[in-house]
């Protein structure tokens, strides 16, 4: 192994290198001063110095492809300037104490560590990780706007200023330029990349049908995949090592007791899918539903036992209860005299309706009859009478007595009420007879044969909740749907142990936790739609 002779000196003529804060594969650290920075710029900085050395000999291929990658980082940099990714503030070539050539850039100098140093065996409070998670999001959406794929995504490349609330990516030593460009390459951290870059994944079989397909493209769901098992770290204080290359599918006790945890669980798991096309496919999309899942959940707001709402009683300044309605008015009295009523008794108050009595006089003839005229002089009032003249004044009985006045008005009042009543009842009945007449006439099978839909969401099996394990009672395949009629994506095992997460009729959305044997298919998928009848 040769190092850099660095230590003392100053580079270029204006970068004083003060110590070595670490060394990676190919690259050193150091902290230096910037003796020539103008007004307002850092004058504290970090040198990252290639050197192809540093395990020993390397071919020229190597050396070729280090070098290459160096100078891919500067142009990534340029182009995904962020608040929330590291800035480069410059670059170049120099000679070292031995005089061996080496390439450096220079960075912005973070003190404030690196997440995997403040989070290992301490997992952070919800609330802190998604503040930090919040920054992640937009610095890498950002990256990917613009074209580029970090690949390399995991806690040890977040690095924080000084007060340690600013979290910004590091590294794009490997970060893929326009991502559609060019086959996907084997690199990354092996425990935090995505199976379709993974370092150490294995090439299979030559498939010859894929021959005439489409070449892969690496997405922006790669960083997607390693972002999320960078969360599982930043709560649990565990790195993933036992999901590496494989979907989150449970967090630890002292976590899985969270009220959020089931919640966050599930997109963990989405976003970790083996298959790119499962996971979020927009660091935007991710957040969202991280952010949602973290929410607390609603609650039903009760009153304490014992109290009960209640409309304040206005006190006066002594505290005696005073009342600021105006009193309740009485019923109005009319003065009726000797005039006869009739009442109803209602909530025993008697309302009394006055009757109208209408009188009349009687016209007597100049000469005072006594025996002729007697039935007239005798008319009470309540008998109207009228005066004949052709017959010199006699009165006569009227033939039919008149009805009172108000028995009119309350008889026309009446009748008005039925017919309003005999109106709404008849509209009613139309309107019941046109609705019966729509419905036969669509209710009449047409000559085409149509398939009806089964309407009865209700599960298959009675036993089914969402959340709860079950065993598979013989061999099923997943579906990417609720029906035979969607895509096959992989088989389960007789006896295998599923998590159930939804239901749709006789199907379930399902994710495999345990398969009883070994599967015959490794690149089958473990989540998707099966018959909920083969579950017990």
């Amino acid at each position: 192994m040769s190092e850099l002779k660095l230590q003392q000196t100053r580079l270029d003529g204006r970068y004083d290198i003060l110590e070595c804060l670490g060394r990676g594969s190919y690259a050193e650290i150091y902290a230096a001063r910037d003796v020539a920075a103008s007004a307002g710029a850092p004058q504290q900085v970090v040198i990252k110095a290639l050197n192809v050395n540093l395990q020993g000999a390397t071919d020229p291929e190597l050396e070729h492809t280090l070098v290459e990658n160096f100078r891919n980082e500067a142009v990534a940099l340029d182009r995904v300037r962020h608040p929330n990714i590291i800035n480069r503030l410059g670059h170049g070539t120099a000679l070292d104490l031995a005089g061996l050539t080496f390439h450096y850039l220079v960075l912005e100098y973070l003190p404030g560590g690196d997440m995997a140093t403040m989070c290992r065996r301490n997992p952070l409070p919800l609330e802190r990780a998604l503040h930090y998670l919040e920054q992640v999001c937009a610095g890498l959406a950002y990256a990917h706007e613009r074209g580029v794929i970090h690949r390399d995504i995991k806690p040890n490349n977040l690095l924080l200023t000084a007060d340690r609330e600013t979290i910004k990516i590091a590294d794009f030593g490997i970060a893929k330029i326009e991502a559609l460009d060019g086959a996907i390459t084997r690199v990354g951290t092996e425990i935090y990349a995505a199976p379709e870059h993974h370092p150490l994944r294995v090439t299979g079989p030559l498939d010859t049908a894929a021959l005439t397909s489409a070449p892969e493209h690496l997405t922006p769901a790669a960083d997607i995949y390693s972002l999320a098992k960078t969360v599982y770290m930043m709560l649990t204080g565990e790195a993933p090592r036992r999901f590496s290359q494989q979907p989150i599918s449970d967090l630890p006790a002292h976590v899985a007791g969270a009220p959020w945890a089931s919640f966050v669980l599930r997109v963990l798991r989405r976003a970790t899918e083996t298959n790119p096309a499962k996971r979020y496919q927009t660091v935007p999309e991710f957040w969202a539903e991280l952010r949602d899942a973290a929410m607390p959940q609603t609650r039903l707001l009760t009153l304490p036992t014992g109290e009960e709402t209640r409309v304040p009683t206005p006190t006066t300044d002594n505290g005696q209860r005073t009342n600021d309605l105006p009193p309740r008015p009485q019923p109005a009295q009319f003065d009726l005299g000797s005039q006869p009523v009739t009442g109803t008794q209602r909530g025993g108050t008697t309302h009394a309706h006055p009757r109208i009595v209408v009188p009349f006089s009687v016209a007597l003839p100049a000469n005072n009859q006594t025996a002729t005229n007697a039935p007239a002089q005798t008319q009470t009032a309540a008998t109207p009478a009228r005066v004949d003249p052709a017959r010199n004044g006699q009165v006569q009985q009227q033939a039919e007595p008149r009805e009172p006045l108000l028995h009119r008005l309350v008889a026309g009042e009446r009748l008005h009420r039925l017919l309003v009543v005999l109106l709404l009842i008849g509209g009613f009945a139309l309107l019941l007879l046109g609705v019966r007449a729509y419905v036969i006439n669509h209710a009449r099978p047409t000559t085409t044969t149509t398939t009806t839909q089964p309407t009865n969401n209700a599960p298959a099996n009675a036993n089914l909740q969402t959340g709860r394990e079950m065993t598979t009672i013989t061999n099923v395949n997943l579906r990417t749907g609720p029906s035979r009629t969607y895509q096959r994506i992989g088989e389960v095992e007789r006896g295998s142990r599923v998590r159930v997460l939804q239901c749709s009729g006789k199907w379930c959305e399902v994710q495999v936790v345990e398969h009883a044997e070994p599967r015959a298919d490794a690149n089958g998928a473990d989540q998707g739609w099966l018959d909920a009848t083969k579950l017990r």
